[in-house]
C-alpha cells in the first residue's frame, strides 16, 4: 500500500488533458505514485493553489491562457514553496532564460521521457526534503523556546558568560547574587562576583579551564553579593551556546533540592517525557514482578487510537504529539485503583496494568474507555480532533508465568478489535489457543493441497541495475490461493509450513516453476535472470543437488539464468553446510546470494564460509537511509567491502527518489522495491528505460 506522503500531487497547466495522462503514465510506470489534476487558464491555477496539499505544476510552455512566466507569478503570491517545471513537446530552449530566471525550476521534453521523469523524482524529493527541513526547524525552535523556558523556571541558579562577561542570568542567579534585573550584570565582569580573596583561586582554575587543564569543571568559592555579603557555593562551569554564541555556562545548584531533584530525576527514569505516562521499560519491571505471583490476579488492556496515522498526516507531528498527550491524560483518568497504570507502550499504543480486575469490571472499563475517547473532542494547537479507539483485553493470574505470552495475549486481542475499529475484544485462552491449534493444522492441510494441486502464484519484482546492466533481473515471490483464488502473504503461511517440515516440498516447487517461466522467456528472446529464495530445509537436503541438475537438463537451460538465495540467518547457523552446497551450485553454473545481509555482528566472518555472488542488504538498513547517517555508515562498508571482494550488493525496499540518490553515492550495484515496481504476476518492466 502507497503511503499518502510518498504520493506526488501534480498539477498540470495545459489546453488538452493528453499531457497529463502522458505524464502520469510515464510516472506510474516508473513506480512513482501520482496524482494530478489540470489547468486550463490562471483562474483554475489559483483555485487549484488554494486547496493547498500540492506537491509541484508542471506547465507546458505554449499553451494560449497562461504563459510559464505568469504562472510562476501566481505561485509566487501564494507564497507557497511550489516548484514549476516546463513542458516541451520538442526540446529547444530558446526563449526559456526568461523562464528559469522567473524562477522555473527545469526545463524537460517528452522526447526524452526518461529525463522527465527523473527530473520530477529530483524535484518530488527535494520538496519533501524541504518541508522536513521546515518541520525540523520548527522542532528546533521549539526545544529552544523550552530550554529557554526551563532555564527561567530552574530553582538553580544558572549564567551564561563570554569573554569574563555576563550576557544572560536567569532569577534565581539574580536572587541569589542580590540582583532584581538582568540588565543590572549584562556586561558585568564575572569577577565581581567573586570574593576578592578568591580572585586568585578562580583566575588560576578559569585559566585552566579554558585550556582543558582542569582536574573537573567544579570550583568551591565564595561569591559576593551585590551588598558586599559573602557565601559559600559550588559552581559548576560547561560549555553553551546562547543565542548563537558560544560561551560558558555556570550552574551554582541549590542544595537544599537534592531531595526534590533525586525524586524528579527517578520520575523521569519512569516517565514518557511526552505523555506523562508511564515509560516502556517501567512497565515492563512492573509486569515482570506481577505475573505469577502467587495470589497476583488481574487484566491487562492494550490500547491505541484508530487510524493514528491519518490524524498524524492531517495534523502533522507536532499536533498529533498533543492529541496522544490528551489520549495518555483520558486513559489515566480511567484507572480505577491507586496502584494501577498508564505506560505509552509503543508509539501511538498504551498498556493499562489493572491490578486485581476480574473480567467482567475490565470489560466495563474498557466500554468507559472506548465511549470516553468517542466523546471527546482533542486539540491540537487550535485544530479539533475527533476519535476512536480500539482495545484488547487479556487476564493475568498466578499460573500464568510468562509475561511475553500475556503481552502477545493482549495485542491478538487488540488485533480483532482494531479490524472493525472503536470495538473492544477480550482474548479467552481456551478458545483462542484451540483456534490457533485448528487454524495451524487447516493451514498445513491447505499447504499440502496446494502442493498436490499446484495452487500457489508466483509472482515477479524487477531488480534494475544502477551500472547499464543489460539483464532483465526479477526476483520471485511465492503467493498461497485460497479457495476463493485470492492471495495469502507468506507471513501467514511459512510459519506453518516451517513447523510440518513443508518448506523444501515447496521450495522445488518454486524452482520447477521458475524454471518453466524461464523456458518461456528464453524462447520469447528474452535475457532474463531470477533470483529464487530458499529455505534452511533445502540447505540440509543431500539430494536438493542431483535435483536441480535432472531439472536443468530436462528443461535445456543453463543454470547461469538462476541465482538462489540463502538469508544471512539461516547461512550463519549451517556454516559448514553452506561452503559445499555453494560449490555444488557453482558447478551447476548457478549463483548464489545472501539475502537480509548486513544485520549479524559477525557479517565478515560468514563471507569467509560462503563464497557467495550477490549481497542482499536487509531491508531494515535501506528504510529511511536517508536520515540516518549510521544506515549509510553500515551500507557503505558492506558495499566497499563486497567491491573488494567481487561481489554484487542488491538494496531491497527502495521505497522513494531520496532513497535511490542516497545508495547511489553508497556504491549499490541494484535496487529493488516499490519505487520502481510493486510484485506483479507480469514480467512487464522497461528495464531500457531505466
Amino acid at each position: 500500500m502507497v503511503k499518502s506522503e510518498d504520493i506526488l500531487r501534480l498539477i498540470v497547466i495545459d489546453d488538452s488533458s493528453n499531457h497529463a495522462e502522458t505524464v502520469s503514465s510515464l510516472l506510474r510506470n516508473a513506480g512513482q505514485a501520482v496524482r494530478t489534476e489540470r489547468a486550463e487558464d490562471d483562474e483554475d491555477l489559483r483555485e487549484l493553489l488554494a486547496q493547498q496539499g500540492w506537491d509541484m505544476v508542471l506547465t507546458k510552455a505554449d499553451i494560449p491562457h497562461l504563459n510559464p512566466i505568469d504562472a510562476m507569478h501566481i505561485i509566487h503570491q501564494t507564497e507557497l514553496e511550489i516548484p514549476l517545471i516546463v513542458l516541451l513537446e520538442a526540446f529547444d530552449d530558446s526563449g526559456m532564460g526568461d523562464v528559469l530566471d522567473a524562477g522555473a525550476r527545469a526545463v524537460v521534453s517528452l522526447e526524452h521521457p526518461v529525463t522527465l521523469v527523473h527530473t520530477l523524482a529530483r524535484e518530488f524529493g527535494d520538496v519533501l526534503k524541504r518541508r522536513r527541513h521546515r518541520e525540523c526547524e520548527t522542532l528546533l525552535q521549539e526545544a529552544n523556546r523550552r530550554a529557554q523556558s526551563l532555564v527561567d523556571s530552574s530553582r538553580d541558579a544558572i549564567a551564561y558568560v563570554h569573554e569574563g562577561m555576563y550576557i544572560y542570568a536567569n532569577e534565581s542567579y539574580l536572587q541569589m547574587f542580590g540582583y532584581s534585573s538582568l540588565e543590572e550584570i549584562e556586561g558585568m565582569p564575572l569577577m565581581d562576583m567573586v570574593s576578592p580573596a578568591d580572585h586568585g583561586k578562580f583566575k588560576e582554575f578559569l585559566r585552566g579551564y579554558l585550556k582543558g587543564r582542569t582536574a573537573g569543571d567544579s570550583l568551591d568559592i565564595h561569591g559576593c553579593k551585590a551588598d558586599g555579603d559573602e557565601f559559600m557555593s559550588t559552581m559548576d562551569f560547561s560549555p553553551a551556546s546562547y543565542e548563537g554564541e558560544s560561551c560558558i555556562q555556570i550552574i551554582i545548584r541549590d542544595q537544599s533540592l537534592s531531595k526534590e531533584l533525586e525524586a524528579k530525576l527517578d520520575s523521569l527514569t519512569k516517565h514518557d517525557l511526552l505523555t506523562g505516562a508511564y515509560n516502556r521499560p517501567y512497565f515492563m519491571a512492573m509486569l515482570q514482578n506481577l505475573v505469577g505471583q502467587s495470589g497476583v490476579h488481574g487484566t491487562l488492556l492494550y490500547v491505541a487510537p484508530d487510524d493514528f496515522k491519518s490524524l498524524r498526516e492531517r495534523l502533522g507531528i507536532a499536533g498529533s504529539d498533543l492529541v496522544l498527550t490528551d489520549f495518555a491524560t483520558l486513559l489515566k483518568q480511567h484507572l480505577p485503583g491507586e496502584n494501577d497504570l498508564v505506560a505509552r507502550f509503543d508509539g501511538e499504543v498504551f498498556t493499562l496494568i489493572l491490578q486485581g480486575v476480574e473480567e467482567d469490571d475490565a470489560t466495563a472499563i474498557a466500554k468507559k474507555i472506548l465511549q470516553a475517547i468517542e466523546e471527546n473532542i482533542f486539540d491540537a494547537n487550535g485544530q479539533t480532533a475527533s476519535l476512536t479507539g480500539s482495545i484488547g483485553i487479556a487476564l493475568y493470574h498466578e499460573d500464568l508465568h510468562d509475561m511475553h505470552e500475556l503481552l502477545q495475549r493482549a495485542e491478538k486481542a487488540y488485533r480483532k478489535a482494531s479490524a472493525g475499529g472503536n470495538r473492544l475484544y477480550l482474548y479467552n485462552p481456551q478458545t483462542e489457543g484451540m483456534a490457533e491449534r485448528e487454524q495451524a493444522s487447516l493451514r498445513v492441510k491447505q499447504l499440502k493441497t496446494a502442493l498436490r494441486d499446484n495452487r500457489f502464484q508466483l509472482l515477479f519484482q524487477p531488480i534494475v541495475s544502477l551500472h547499464g546492466d543489460p539483464v532483465e533481473n526479477y526476483e520471485v515471490l511465492l503467493r498461497l490461493l485460497d479457495d476463493d483464488g485470492k492471495q495469502i502473504p507468506p507471513s501467514e503461511f511459512m510459519p506453518a509450513a516451517e513447523h510440518a517440515g513443508l518448506m523444501g516440498g515447496i521450495d522445488r516447487w518454486v524452482l520447477a516453476h521458475t524454471v518453466k517461466a524461464l523456458v518461456e522467456r528464453r524462447r520469447a528472446g528474452r535475457n532474463t535472470h531470477f533470483f529464487i529464495k530458499v529455505s534452511g530445509e533445502s540447505l540440509h537436503d543431500d539430494k536438493m543437488l542431483p535435483w536441480l541438475r535432472d531439472l536443468l537438463k530436462a528443461a535445456k537451460v543453463e543454470g547461469s539464468y538462476l541465482t538462489l538465495e540463502l538469508s544471512e540467518a539461516v547461512a550463519s547457523s549451517n556454516l559448514k553446510l553452506i561452503k559445499p552446497l555453494i560449490e555444488g551450485l557453482h558447478q551447476l553454473r548457478i549463483q548464489v546470494g545472501l539475502d537480509h545481509f548486513g544485520l549479524a555482528p559477525n557479517y565478515v566472518n560468514l563471507l569467509r564460509h560462503a563464497e557467495v555472488d550477490y549481497l542482499k542488504i536487509d531491508g531494515n538498513l535501506i528504510r529511511g537511509i536517508a536520515q540516518s547517517k549510521e544506515n549509510q555508515a553500515r551500507v557503505s562498508e558492506i558495499t566497499a567491502m563486497a567491491q573488494e571482494s567481487g561481489k554484487k550488493t542488491i538494496a531491497e525496499f527502495v521505497e522513494d527518489a531520496n532513497t535511490l540518490s542516497t545508495l547511489w553515492s553508497c556504491g549499490i550495484d541494484y535496487i529493488q522495491g516499490y519505487f520502481l515496481q510493486e510484485p506483479g504476476t507480469e514480467m512487464n518492466y522497461d528495464f531500457n528505460a531505466s
